[in-house]
Formats: structure tokens, sequence, C-alpha cells
């Protein structure tokens, strides 16, 4: 199981965006030539309907949300030579529309609610204002996070895994710009490792964000060595193939079941702590 908590978190870091070639297969020939002519010319295209495209298709598709980036951030870098903003005004505008109506998206479209979270994250990622990340977003990142930490979110392994993976991502940026609300986020979140209905796979999601934030964003030989030494032994493995949200590879996890961790192995915490559920009965 430690190797399955590593491996998930070093692959996540590997999916970080790289300076790459843009590629815009995902998109129709008419719509690859005007992403194309807002790449190399910002100011020949109409920028808000570039922006409506990008975020469409990332709303269908979370696949494309890193693709996406980095179309807008080509873009943005090519309006500053110019000395504007133009485009980044749009795009902000555009998210700001999908987030106001975010619940009704959740509600009506699962997997759009899911590509909206995957992009506003992905957008906080990969895309700087000056030196820094765009401030206007934490708040509304923060809001989505938590709304996927509700008992009708949590208990659907999707919204934990795309949960789970925008913190792996984001999770330290994020803690940087309100520590109190991460702290506040992480509490909910060890309160939801102990739901009944959640299944093994959620389970081991959680488990494994709580004790990554723990290790202060990544994970200590004592971790690996505890699941190394005192669970896998007790482990039936079985794989199980999750689409990932940024790759059209599968990733496998070998997960446990019945699931080990009994509630007996966890001391009563401080809900603002940093300790993970493991870590602290471990020391540091």
């Amino acid at each position: 199981m430690a190797i399955s908590m590593v491996i998930f978190s070093f692959w996540l870091r590997a999916m970080q965006d790289k300076d790459q070639d843009v590629h815009l297969q995902a998109f129709d020939k008419e719509t690859q030539n005007m992403l194309k002519d807002a790449l190399k010319d910002p100011d020949t295209v109409d920028l808000r309907k570039v922006a409506a495209v990008i975020i469409n298709q990332s709303l269908q598709d979370p696949v494309f949300c890193k693709e996406a980036c980095r179309v807008c951030r080509v873009i943005i870098q090519a309006e500053a030579k110019g000395d504007n903003n133009t485009f980044r005004g749009h795009l902000l505008n555009l998210l700001q529309e999908e987030y106001a109506r975010r619940e009704e998206t959740r509600e009506n479209d699962h997997k759009r609610w899911i590509g909206f979270v995957s992009l506003i994250c992905s957008v906080f990622h990969n895309i700087k204002v000056g030196s820094g990340p765009m401030i206007a977003l934490v708040e509304p990142i923060y809001e989505c996070l938590n709304r996927m930490t509700k008992f009708d979110a949590v208990t659907h392994e999707e919204e934990v895994y795309c949960l789970v993976e925008q913190l792996h991502r984001i999770g330290k940026q994020l803690e940087n710009q309100n520590e109190t609300q991460m702290s506040e986020l992480f509490c909910t979140l060890r309160d939801c490792f102990f739901i009944e209905s959640l299944t093994s796979l959620s389970r081991l999601l959680l488990l494994n964000i709580i004790e990554f934030r723990a290790g202060g964003w990544e994970f200590g030989h004592i971790l690996t060595r505890f699941f190394l030494d005192h669970m896998r032994p007790s482990l039936r493995t079985r794989a199980f193939l999750l689409p990932t949200l940024h790759s059209p590879s599968y990733l496998i996890f070998w997960l446990p079941h019945p699931h080990p961790l009994h509630a007996s192995l966890v001391t009563p915490i401080n809900p603002l702590s940093r300790h993970g559920l493991l870590t602290q009965n471990l020391g540091r």
C-alpha cells in the first residue's frame, strides 16, 4: 500500500506541465485554425470566443484541461508582448460565470462539474500574474474543494479522486495563500475518512492526501516503512483501473480488501493539526 501511495504522488507530480508544443487535435479544423491564429497573433481573433471555446472543451473533456492551460498561457504571453491582457480578462470572466452556476452544473452534469474544478485548478497552477498566482481564484477554488467534501460528493469516487488530484497539484500553493482555510478543509477530510459508506478506493485516496500534507506535502520514510512493515502482510491486493484526468493512460492502484486501517489505530487529534492519521502515532 505504501508503494501505491508513493507512486500515486510521484505520478501526480510527473503530470505537472512542462514546456511542450501545444496540441490542438481535440478541436475541429476551423477551431484549430482560429486557435493557431490566436497563438501567433492574439489581436487578429475574437479572444472572448477563443476563451469560450477552450473552456467549453475543458468542461466537456477534463483530460483536455492541461492542454487548455498551455494554450491559454501561450496566448497570454503573446499578448503581454503588446502590453495587453484582454484574453486573461475574458478567461476570468467566463470562469466566473461558470462558477456562479456550479451547483446547477454539478446536479445536471457531473462530468462538466469535475471538468470545471479541474480547469480552475489548472489555471491557478499554470497561469501567473507577474511572478505570482491568480489570487482571484483562491476563494473559488477553496469553495469548490470544500463542496467536494460534502457527503453527497465524497461518496462518489470520481469526486474524491478529483479532489485529491487537485490537492496534490496545488495544495501547497493554496496553503501559502490561506493556511487557515486549508487546515479547515483537512479537518473535514479527516471526518470524511470515517464515513462508513466510503469505498476502499476513496478511503485510500483520502488517507493518501492527509498523510501527504502531514509530511509537508511529501511522503517521508517513516510512513513508507510503516505501510511496508505493518500493513502489507495483511493485504489481499486487487487492481483498480482508474482513468486519469490529465492522461489517456491508466493508473493501477493496489488496494487493501477489506480495508486494514481500523479506527483503533487512530488516536484523537486536534482538528486543525497538521499531523496525519498515521504519522502522529509513529513520530515524525
